[in-house]
């Protein structure tokens, strides 16, 4: 949704149909919440998570394109705002880490 922040009109959810009158329109939030404060149900719901993942029912996406090190977080954003990301977009901090693929 990032790549609807643009231009001189602010964000227009021109790719979510329904956003706008579901949640904006009604003034409706969509919250996070701290970690720390759910903490005695992290294993339950990580177990849970996992066994989806292994069922097939979760995908996980990590976008393509490569950005390593500090210097390449403005490349990143801009990636993110050109609309073009697909999953999450990642920079390697550390170049070191690169060849390391985290598992479940």
């Amino acid at each position: 949704m990032i790549s609807q922040y643009q231009g001189e009109n602010g964000w227009t959810p021109l790719k979510y149909p329904g956003l706008c009158e579901k949640l904006l329109a009604k003034s409706q939030t969509v919250a996070g919440f701290f970690l720390v404060q759910y903490g005695h149900l992290w294993q339950e719901h990580l177990d849970r998570l996992f066994n989806l993942y292994s069922m097939g029912k979760l995908k996980v996406v990590v976008d393509p394109k490569k950005f390593i090190g500090l210097h390449s977080v403005a490349d990143a954003v801009e990636h993110l705002h050109s609309g073009k990301s697909v999953g999450k977009v990642v920079v390697g901090v550390d170049p070191a880490f690169l060849p390391q693929v985290a598992k479940l």
